[in-house]
């Protein structure tokens, strides 16, 4: 295989937009962006290191529609010539409604 041939089941698409976070569950939260987004994750970029398996509550704003989910953190590392960080995060609880626009919003983006 290819080092550079996705392997993922549900390609990312490269797009951003505001994502509300909460840590749970504590409640606090940070405003950030995503990086990419696909039907089962998403990478956001963030101020500070999150341990992996934490749990957030994500408010994702696609424009017409905020988007309600709860995801994990599967990993975190630190950007390259920054104090920021990239997380990767996988979905954990996603309504029928959210799925059905989070696959609606993933067709519009690939198609534009």
């Amino acid at each position: 295989m290819n080092a550079l041939e996705e392997r993922r089941q549900f390609p990312r698409v490269k797009v951003s937009f505001p994502v509300e976070c909460k840590t749970l569950p504590s409640r606090k939260y940070f405003y950030t962006v995503s990086k990419d987004v696909s039907m089962v994750g998403m990478k956001i970029l963030i101020n500070g290191f999150i341990p992996r398996d934490k749990l957030l509550r994500l408010d994702l704003n696609l424009i017409d529609t905020v988007l309600e989910l709860k995801a994990k953190i599967v990993w975190c590392n630190r950007e390259r010539m920054s104090d920021k960080y990239s997380a990767g995060l996988q979905f954990v609880e996603v309504g029928q409604d959210c799925r059905k626009a989070l696959t609606q919003f993933l067709s519009n983006v690939c198609l534009a």
